[in-house]
């Protein structure tokens, strides 16, 4: 059985217009797929966790149709239940993770690849916890786990993304950028402690911390470059002691990779990572923001298979 997990909202409703396509293919009716369609936030967490529990013997693969917050919305839905094939077929308007394992843009195409089962790719899902909870309280993210601005500029474009005529004039690409410029007049540096791999660090004026499974956040911003699908470590990026003017020139230069050149940047390859504050912070993890004083971060150490079409071998 292939269960379909939609967001028909996704890119002004471009999910429920995949669906559809889907559903009239004759492949789509000889196989044996159920679809359920998100109805609000979290709601897709939800029908994974209740797919897994009920249908865990009978599912082939649970495919999902929608953006990065819906996708981590369902790997998190499944983080007990890991040996479940995921598909994704992207319909959002970032895709930052289709972006990093060169995910194919055709759904027609991804959906005849999962079922075939030609090809997958491992995958390894970030695990952060926050503020000292109980370990069963830990979640997942796909893409970037973000802290200081990142997460600011996310709240941000997601309230400029909810606006009807931004919608209407198809905009959702530039909502991270004009978030941007909403942000950075009036935000605070933050004072923190990070711990990297073991070793301690004070950053009393870092403007952002990036934790990241792929290059690729905020629709196609290469923020980490160097960073790779693999098992056991992730990228870190910091950004400290940074004026304004030139923030701006690090995230013009951002799409091309080239902000790593700037001596206020700093990139970290490593295992585990806890940042602590003395006060609340706000972070993103996929565009879905919280905050927290305390995180821990780690990496899946089960392997996950992505089901799709891809254009490429690696990230």
């Amino acid at each position: 059985m292939y269960i379909f997990i939609v967001n028909t909202l996704a890119a002004n409703g471009r999910g429920l217009k995949i669906l559809k396509k889907l559903e009239s293919d004759p492949l789509f009716q000889k196989s044996y797929c159920r679809s359920f369609r998100t109805e609000y936030k979290g709601h897709a967490e939800k029908l994974a966790q209740q797919v897994a529990e009920i249908h865990k013997e009978q599912v082939e693969c649970v495919i999902v149709i929608g953006g990065d917050g819906t996708l981590h919305e369902v790997i998190n839905g499944l983080k007990l239940h890991s040996w479940i094939p995921v598909g994704f077929i992207p319909a959002g308007s970032g895709n930052d993770f289709a972006r990093g394992v060169g995910m194919a843009s055709d759904p027609l195409a991804i959906f005849r690849s999962i079922v075939s089962k030609r090809r997958h790719k491992s995958y390894w899902p970030g695990v952060y916890l926050t503020d000292n909870r109980a370990k069963k309280y830990y979640r997942h993210f796909v893409n970037t786990l973000g802290f200081g601005l990142e997460a600011e500029v996310t709240l941000a474009a997601e309230r400029i993304k909810s606006r009807k005529w931004f919608s209407l004039f198809k905009l959702s690409r530039w909502s991270y950028l004009l978030g941007l410029f909403v942000v950075i007049k009036e935000f605070k540096p933050l004072r923190i402690t990070v711990n990297l791999d073991g070793e301690k660090r004070q950053l009393d004026n870092v403007w952002m911390i990036t934790v990241s499974n792929h290059p690729y956040f905020g629709g196609g911003m290469k923020i980490n470059p160097t960073a790779k699908i693999q098992p056991g470590s992730f990228s870190v990026l910091t950004v400290e002691n940074i004026t304004r003017w030139k923030l701006l020139l690090l995230f013009i230069s951002v799409y091309w990779g080239k902000h790593m050149k700037l001596k206020e940047v700093s990139h970290y390859q490593v295992t585990s990572l806890t940042v602590d504050s003395e006060t609340p912070i706000l972070f993103q993890t996929d565009g879905q923001v919280g905050t927290c004083k305390s995180c821990q971060v780690s990496k899946e150490p089960d392997t996950r298979k992505i089901f799709g079409a891809f254009t490429k071998l690696t990230s």
